[in-house]
C-alpha cells in the first residue's frame, strides 16, 4: 500500500511511522503467529525424540510463550484498528488476496491450542474450540466471498488462498489429542478437498494467466510447502500411528512424499526469492518450513536412516535460524519504518 498521495510526484514509497503500523495493522500480520506457533511445536517434538533434552524443551517454551504474546499484541492491534477503522478491515474482507488471511486468526488459535500441552495444558481446550468454530465461521464466509464475488478473476488466484484450506487440516493437531476425533476427521477431510482444488486454481493461475505473482506476493509460493506437510502430521495423529515399531502407512507416505516435492521446487527458487525485498509476506515462508521441519523429525521416526535424521536436524537449524531472522528483520523494518510493512 502506497502512502503517497494522488497527484504527488511519483518519488518511491515513503516511509510509514511506526504509529502508522500499529493503526493500519495487516490481517497478514497473523502469520508471524503461525510461524512462531510452528517453531515452538519443531522444538517440542525435539524434545519428544530426547534430542538436545537439556535445551530443546526450554526452546519449545520459550518460542511459545513469544508466539502468545505476539498474538495477543496483534489481537489487541488488530481489535482497536476494527472499533476505530471498520471500513478498513471491510477494505481487507473484500479483498479477493487479503481476505484469505482471516484464516490465519483461526490457524493462530488452532496452533496456540497445541503449543499449550507444552506450555500450560488447561489453554488447550478453549483455544481449540475457538480456533475450530472461527475456522467454520471463516470457511463458509470465504467461500461464500469467492462463490458470489463479481470482481474475482483468474489473476487474482495466489498461493495465499491455501490458507483457508491449511486450517482445516491443522484443526486435528490439537483436537485428536483433546478427544475431538470424528469432528477432527472432518475438519481434514474437508482440507483435502480443498488443497485438491485450490492447488489446480493457483497453479493455472501461475502457468496461464498474465501478468505473473507480484513481486510482494512472490513468498507465498512457499504456502504450497503446508498443505502436504500439516496433512501428513495430522493423519498420524488421525491413523493413530506412532513409531512404535510399525510400518508408515502409503497415506503417510504419500504425503510427506509430496511434501518433499514441494520443498524441491521451492528450493529451486532460491536465486528469485534471494532478489526480493523484505516485505511483510516473507513470514509466508515461516510456517511452511516448521511444519516441514516437523513432520521431517516424525517421518524419520518412521525410517530412522542416516541421511533422515541428518535432514532432520539440517531442518530443526533452518527453520530455528529463518524465523529468528523473519522475528528479527521485522524489528528493524519497524524502527526503520520501511513501508513493506503496509501490505
Amino acid at each position: 500500500m502506497s502512502t503517497q498521495s494522488p497527484g504527488a510526484a511519483p518519488a518511491g514509497p515513503l516511509p510509514i511511522s511506526k504509529s502508522h503500523f500499529f493503526t493500519s495493522l495487516p490481517v497478514s500480520s497473523f502469520a508471524m503467529v503461525m510461524g512462531l506457533s510452528g517453531l515452538s511445536l519443531v522444538w517440542a517434538r525435539t524434545a519428544a525424540l530426547g534430542w538436545w533434552p537439556n535445551w530443546a524443551s526450554t526452546i519449545s517454551a520459550a518460542t511459545g510463550l513469544l508466539a502468545f504474546g505476539v498474538f495477543v499484541f496483534l489481537a489487541v492491534l488488530y481489535i482497536s484498528k476494527w472499533s476505530r477503522q471498520p471500513k478498513a478491515v471491510q477494505e481487507e474482507w473484500q479483498h479477493p488476496v487479503k481476505s484469505s488471511f482471516f484464516a490465519a486468526v483461526s490457524v493462530s488459535f488452532a496452533l496456540l491450542a497445541a503449543v499449550s500441552f507444552h506450555l500450560f495444558s488447561p489453554l488447550a481446550l478453549p483455544l481449540w474450540v475457538i480456533g475450530a468454530s472461527l475456522q467454520v465461521l471463516v470457511m463458509v464466509m470465504v467461500l461464500n466471498a469467492w462463490v458470489h464475488r463479481e470482481t474475482l478473476a483468474p489473476v487474482h488466484a495466489s498461493p495465499v488462498w491455501f490458507i483457508p484450506a491449511v486450517a482445516n487440516v491443522v484443526i486435528p493437531l490439537a483436537g485428536v489429542r483433546l478427544g475431538f476425533v470424528e469432528l477432527s476427521w472432518w475438519f481434514f477431510a474437508v482440507g483435502l478437498l480443498f488443497w485438491g482444488l485450490l492447488l489446480t486454481l493457483v497453479m493455472a493461475r501461475l502457468l496461464f494467466v498474465q501478468p505473473p505473482l507480484p513481486e510482494r506476493l512472490v513468498p507465498t509460493l512457499c504456502i504450497f510447502l503446508a498443505p502436504p506437510a500439516v496433512g501428513f502430521l495430522s493423519w498420524i495423529q488421525l491413523s493413530g500411528q506412532y513409531a512404535d515399531g510399525r510400518s508408515l502407512d502409503v497415506m503417510g507416505h504419500l504425503l510427506y512424499g509430496l511434501a518433499v516435492f514441494f520443498a524441491i521446487f521451492l528450493v529451486s527458487q532460491i536465486h528469485r526469492f534471494a532478489r526480493l525485498p523484505f516485505y511483510l509476506s516473507w513470514w509466508a515462508f515461516s510456517f511452511p518450513v516448521a511444519a516441514f521441519t516437523t513432520a521431517t523429525l516424525v517421518y524419520q521416526s518412521f525410517v530412522p536412516t542416516g541421511w533422515m535424521q541428518a535432514l532432520a536436524v539440517g531442518l530443526v537449524v533452518f527453520s530455528t535460524a529463518l524465523i529468528v531472522w523473519l522475528f528479527v528483520r521485522t524489528l528493524v523494518a519497524l524502527v526503520r519504518a520501511e513501508p513493506q510493512l503496509i501490505d
